[in-house]
């Protein structure tokens, strides 16, 4: 019975991974939402405050076990229906009752679930979950195309609307990509929120939302609301409006988002990825792609930004990049980055789009600053300049004045500026050039893989750039929580990944999405390609013919794409990480009960993957991670930001080091890293965000990590 029930959840996981229709369910006694019949009883429970224990695992997780289709459904109502109007920033439940459990999609899909709000009751918080509550967690499903978000143009109260979730309140929303369009039609005079997250708001617990993307695009059409404030409009692509009290020690953290959908819009605030970051709010590691077209029916009326359009009491942006032009018909105060950025941290940011507003207050990173901004690192690239009717002049500064072009500082001198890198495009030049793969380069490595694999790869640039070594490139092709069943079904046809680019002499990575897997693997001879699977899912738990087939069947389309160009690449597996916090995990029976029982596993299944699937190596970034975990570098998070994904430094930098020395100096005359003068210095122990430094004392640490990783890449060596 137990083999039985194993078998059906696994099968379960990887229809659902393979994008196909999911096997009739054989075990009615399986917990979870097998249908649309079971999600519309489950959003009942919730909403009437009755148990949801029937749909629960042994762990308390409601498990969506197949895809479902809403065709036909006009009655939906959000999972946590509350009524909770804003008061004093922040939506206070008067009555209903929020969603406060765990729901896990378990990468399956959302259909033809067509979203209409039309409430008249402020504070009725609108989207698949209406309002989650105080330790919720909603993760890991796809929200296709053919979903769309509406509010209705009679709706003229004050509520937060998302695709996900209306309201998120000390809660964790990861782990989702909707590609549904989304439109406000509404006439609400106070302040009304529109994203894939509504609004956002911490207290007690804190709030992380982390690997969310959006793809759809925006549409704001607004006529009765001319507030620039936080009484306006806000739209945005991943979180409309975020709030945590002054000085809160439970932050809000928003890291590895993105946005790709193109923004029309007339609210006073729009932005790619947050609308406005109110209070301790962290925007880290995020991404805009999206175009915004801004024609709000008031002069200086808008407050427009491509990552944020406005940061106050402590929030911060860090490692953010746009991409995306901005355009304001009517003297919006524009920014790449964001409008008004208040006295904060604002460090490595990088926008690559034109920002076109005839405001003064218009500029690459900001539009205008009046208090103690710091800006670190980062760089300014693009285009700013005036609208002029729609034949834009671009500005165009002295060297003596670069500066200018962050944007309009009327700070007195309190704003800072330190190490910011000017690459100014003028006149005809163009703008977000995508970067031509067929350059020179003596040794190119092709990564395919999630989330890990970015841990692995992103401290290489830097190290690359420290040993001196100009000719090598690098390309990853990453989507967060893919999986090599999702990578060798998407072949051809995905061209939702980020195609991340280190060409030689670079020190970052850059973003040329929109290709396909095909497509990059057929570009040139790659030198090595590595190949990663999600260690947090339960088809990396026990090696199978399913799983077999789909890691040769990447192995040979590979070999197949690189044959027709004479390249004879050698293929390695990134054996990836164990978990720390084990609940982050796929929620299903777990054949481990903690991270060095998992790691045991993950590593036996990874051995299988090489010996029997043609790989030439294995890239041990997991052993690495656990030989760190019994060093004094160790501390209470496991050396993960959260819980999972590594820490942002020093093993993320150990990772690096892993790969490098098991690929790129090995076939680089030998070059070792032992004199490698590359370190991080960023420092944090926020739950999602955490950061180690890299310093002279603990970079050595991590390289005898990844030395002893690669000496014996399936076992642990302690280091005490």
């Amino acid at each position: 019975m137990l083999l039985l029930l194993l078998s059906t959840f696994f099968a379960l996981t990887i229809s659902g991974c393979n994008h196909k229709e999911p096997a009739p369910v054989e075990e009615p006694d399986v917990p979870g939402i097998h249908n649309v019949q079971d999600f519309l009883a489950f959003a009942s429970a919730v909403n009437t405050g009755a148990s949801t224990k029937e749909w629960e695992n042994e762990e308390g997780w409601v498990n969506l076990l197949a895809d479902l289709d809403f065709a036909g459904v006009t009655d939906f109502k959000p999972v946590g229906y509350a009524t909770a109007p804003w008061e004093n920033y922040f939506p206070a439940v008067v009555s209903g009752n929020p969603f406060t459990g765990k729901f896990d999609g378990n990468t399956h899909h959302i259909k033809n679930l067509k979203l209409v709000c039309n409430e008249i009751e402020a504070g009725k918080h609108f989207g698949i979950f209406g309002y989650v509550g105080p330790g919720g967690i909603v993760q890991n499903f796809i929200i296709d195309d053919s979903c769309s978000l509406t509010i209705a143009s009679d709706v003229s109260v004050s509520l937060s609307a998302g695709m996900i979730a209306g309201v998120v309140y000390d809660a964790t929303v990861r782990d989702i990509t909707s590609y549904a369009p989304m439109h406000y039609q509404g006439k609400a005079a106070g302040y009304f929120h529109m994203a894939l997250i509504g609004g956002l708001y911490a207290k007690e617990k804190g709030c992380i939302i982390d690997s969310v993307h959006n793809w759809g695009k925006i549409d704001a059409e607004n006529s009765a609301n001319l507030n620039a404030g936080a009484t306006g409009i806000h739209v945005a692509g991943i979180v409309g409006f975020a709030n945590s009290p002054t000085g809160n020690a439970k932050r809000i953290v928003i890291s590895d988002c993105s946005n790709h959908g193109n923004m029309t819009s007339q609210a006073g605030r729009t932005a790619g990825i947050v609308g406005a970051a109110n209070a301790c709010t962290d925007i880290i590691n995020c991404e805009n792609r999206g175009n915004q077209l801004n024609t709000m029916p008031k002069t200086d009326g808008g407050r427009l930004g491509n990552i944020c359009c406005f940061t106050n009491n402590g929030s911060s942006i860090s490692g953010c990049k746009n991409y995306g032009n901005l355009v304001s018909t009517t003297s919006g105060r524009v920014g790449g980055i964001v409008s008004l950025p208040n006295a904060g941290a604002y460090s490595n940011n990088e926008n690559y789009g034109e920002i076109i507003s005839d405001s003064a207050y218009r500029g690459l990173f900001f539009g205008y600053v009046t208090q103690a901004a710091a800006w670190e690192g980062g760089t300014a690239s693009g285009k700013v300049g005036t609208y002029n009717k729609g034949k834009y002049n671009y500005d165009l500064y002295p060297e003596t004045d670069v500066v200018r072009y962050l944007g309009k500082d009327g700070s007195s001198g309190k704003a800072t500026y330190k190490d910011v890198t000017y690459d100014i495009a003028t006149g005809d030049t163009p703008v977000n050039p995508d970067p031509d793969l067929n350059v020179s380069a003596s040794f190119r490595i092709f990564f395919i893989g999630n989330s890990f694999t970015k841990d692995a790869v992103e401290h290489l640039p830097g190290i690359l750039a420290a040993a001196g070594i100009k000719d090598v490139q690098m390309v990853h092709m990453y989507y967060g929580g893919r999986t090599i069943p999702e990578y060798n079904d998407g072949w051809s046809t995905s061209t939702d990944y980020h195609c991340y680019v280190c060409n030689p002499g670079k020190t970052s990575w850059t973003d040329v999405s929109g290709k396909s897997l095909a497509t990059v693997a057929a570009t040139g001879k790659w030198d090595i390609v590595t190949i990663q699977e999600h260690t947090g899912r339960q088809l990396a738990w026990g090696w199978t013919s399913t799983e077999k087939n789909a890691v040769q069947g990447l192995v040979d389309k590979v070999k197949a794409a690189q044959k027709k160009n004479g390249g004879t690449p050698k293929l390695y597996y990134i054996l990836s990480q164990s978990y720390f916090n084990l609940s982050k995990a796929q929620n299903v029976s777990k054949p481990f009960s903690n991270t060095d029982e998992m790691w045991t596993i993950i590593a036996a299944q990874g051995k299988k993957a090489v010996e029997e699937c043609g790989f030439d190596g294995v890239i041990s970034t997991g052993a690495m991670l656990q030989n760190l975990r019994t060093s004094s570098l160790n501390n209470s998070n496991g050396l993960t930001r959260d819980g999972y994904h590594m820490d942002y430094g020093i093993s993320r930098y150990g990772a690096s080091c892993t790969v490098f020395e098991t690929v790129i100096g090995p076939f680089n005359g030998n070059i070792k890293l032992d004199n490698n003068t590359y370190r991080y210095s960023k420092s944090s122990t926020t739950d999602g965000s955490w950061s180690t430094p890299v310093t002279d004392a603990s970079a050595p640490i991590a390289l005898q990590a990844a030395r002893y990783a690669i000496a014996k890449p399936y076992e642990v060596t302690s280091m005490k």
